[in-house]
């Protein structure tokens, strides 16, 4: 099977954060009662990629199966995160997000080395997940200060 449907769309599915962003910023600071739809939309954009890429994954029996874990850890990893920004902001979710984010690390390595085609996915993920762990570096050691 070709693994090449899979990984476009669940690269384009990702894609579709961004503007699902805008759209929750302006939910945020204009209309907070319509809040809970970039919560349900970011919800279904994650859910999908990591679902499109697990099958594909299961699917596949080509290099770019290592993309597609790429993809889905990568999922993971920012399913993590939002359920700390989200409902579970407890101390021991940054430890949760570290664990996360060292498996990610993980497979965007392997997928780097395995892979010959769309290495800049991982090389992608990676940057995001670097610049990712150093807010929460940053988030836990402002936990528990006294800013005023």
């Amino acid at each position: 099977m070709d693994s090449n449907p899979y990984v476009k769309r669940s690269s384009y599915l990702l894609l579709a954060i961004f503007p699902v962003l805008m759209v929750g910023y302006y939910f945020a600071v204009n209309h907070e009662n319509l809040f809970f739809l970039y919560e349900w939309a970011l919800l279904v954009i994650v859910f999908g990629a990591g679902l499109m890429s697990l099958i594909g994954a299961f699917k596949t029996k080509e290099k770019e199966k290592w993309v597609l874990l790429s993809i889905l850890a990568f999922c993971v990893q920012f399913a993590v995160l939002a359920m700390f920004l989200g409902p579970l902001t407890f101390y021991f979710m940054f430890f949760g997000y570290y664990a996360a984010a060292i498996l990610g690390m993980t497979v965007f390595g392997i997928t780097i080395s395995k892979v010959d085609n769309y290495r800049f996915i991982s090389v992608i993920f990676m940057i995001i997940s670097v610049l990712l762990t150093l807010y929460m570096f940053f988030l836990q050691s402002l936990w528990g200060q006294d800013l005023t």
